[in-house]
This record gives structure tokens, C-alpha cells and sequence, in this order.
């Protein structure tokens, strides 16, 4: 019964050993700060940029980068009442716009609306004076949602506090500003590469690395002006 006893006793020991060896090692790699993604850092700012809600999509009708309409809505182009369906439409307004080179180009939305914000909110806007606050927001430059990336696109994931690790994986532009707009200090977020960035012509970059993703991400920066 005692050899027994002290099998056991060994093994519960190695046991504890082998996990506690692997616990520091996971510990070590998921803090190698290298590879992860820190909040307000160029590299997640911009992949913010990439991920939010197109606001500078509709610019047409709203003249804004606060926030894009929720479609349908009605609007006046030049005294002429156009109904903007989808994104298509927005080629109706410029039509009215081109007819005369003379004329002084306004274009007004057709009250209420709703209108969404570039982290996916949004709100029911019912007079002019609320349209005019919320599009006198503190905008932070143009968005990049000219360029896109391939997904599903996973993070590697550690929770200090608790010693979690995990993987999240983000299967669209929502859940990837959401989540990076949600970084916390006491979580180790690391992506899972190879990721591939998609320019507005259609070109791939794969990236390996955070510094390769953020040449990429710059490379195509300027076809969004």
C-alpha cells in the first residue's frame, strides 16, 4: 500500500510540475510585447480606421465623416427630390449636381433619419438642430475603409489576471473595431498570422508580422483619399 501511495504521490508531483512549466512558458511567449496589439498604437488606430462603419461613403448627402444615413432616405439635390435606395443611388445626386456648372450645389436629407456612427452605433436624428451636433463631431481624419482585410482573422488572446489563454476569432469588420476598441492592459492580444490586406484595386498584401501589416496598411493608405 505504501509503494502505491508513493506512486501516486509522485505523479500528482510531476503532474504539478509539468503544468506549472508549461503555465511559465505560455506565460513568456504570450508576453513577448513585440507581437501585440496595443491600444491607441498606430497599428491598431488605423486598423480601426479600416474596420469602423464607412462614413465618408455617403459624404454626398451628409458631408460628414461623423457619421453615414441609414438608406432608405429621401433627399433635395438642388431643389429636385431623389429617393437614395442603396449606395448606387449616390450617382442620382451627382447627376443633378452636373447639370449646370453655374449653380451652387446643396443637397439636403429629408428628416428624421437614422444615422450611424463610425462605431457602429447609431440615432434617430429629428431636427435640424440635432443633424447639425452630431455632425459637429471631433473627427479623427478620413477612415480607410477603402482598404479591407480577408477574413475570418484570429487573435490570440491572454488574460493575465485570470491566466487564460484563448483565440478569438473575428469574422468581419463589426467584431473587429468592436474588439479592438475594447483592448484592455490586463488582456495580451496578439494576431494570428499570416493576414491578408486587400487594396481597392483588388491587390493582396499577406503580412507576417505587426510591422509588415502596418507597411501594408500604409502602402494603400492614400487610394481612400
Amino acid at each position: 500500500m505504501k509503494f502505491v501511495k508513493a506512486k501516486i504521490d509522485i505523479f500528482f508531483i510531476l503532474i504539478t510540475l509539468l503544468l506549472f512549466s508549461c503555465q511559465s512558458e505560455e506565460n513568456i511567449v504570450l508576453q513577448d510585447t513585440s507581437g501585440n496589439l496595443i491600444s491607441e498604437s498606430e497599428l491598431v488606430v488605423k486598423m480601426m480606421k479600416i474596420a469602423q462603419n464607412p462614413v465618408s461613403a455617403d459624404n454626398i448627402i451628409d458631408s460628414t465623416d461623423c457619421f453615414s444615413v441609414k438608406l432608405p432616405v429621401v433627399v433635395t439635390a438642388n431643389g429636385e427630390e431623389i429617393t437614395i435606395a442603396n449606395e448606387t443611388d449616390f450617382t442620382l445626386v451627382e447627376d443633378v449636381f452636373n447639370q449646370s456648372q453655374q449653380d451652387v450645389d446643396e443637397v439636403q436629407v429629408q428628416l428624421p433619419v437614422t444615422v450611424v456612427y463610425a462605431d457602429y452605433t447609431d440615432e434617430v436624428i429629428n431636427t435640424h438642430q440635432e443633424w447639425l451636433q452630431a455632425a459637429t463631431c471631433n473627427e479623427n481624419g478620413s477612415d480607410l475603409t477603402c482598404i479591407a482585410f480577408e477574413y475570418p482573422l484570429s487573435v490570440n488572446t491572454y488574460d493575465t489576471v485570470n491566466q487564460i489563454a484563448d483565440v478569438v476569432v473575428v469574422d468581419d469588420n463589426m467584431e473587429l473595431y468592436g474588439f479592438l476598441n475594447n483592448l484592455s492592459d490586463s488582456v495580451l492580444a496578439a494576431i494570428a498570422y499570416p493576414v491578408v490586406v486587400l487594396s481597392p484595386d483588388g491587390d493582396e498584401i499577406s503580412a507576417t508580422d505587426n510591422e509588415g501589416l502596418l507597411n501594408a496598411i500604409n502602402q494603400f493608405a492614400n487610394l481612400c483619399e
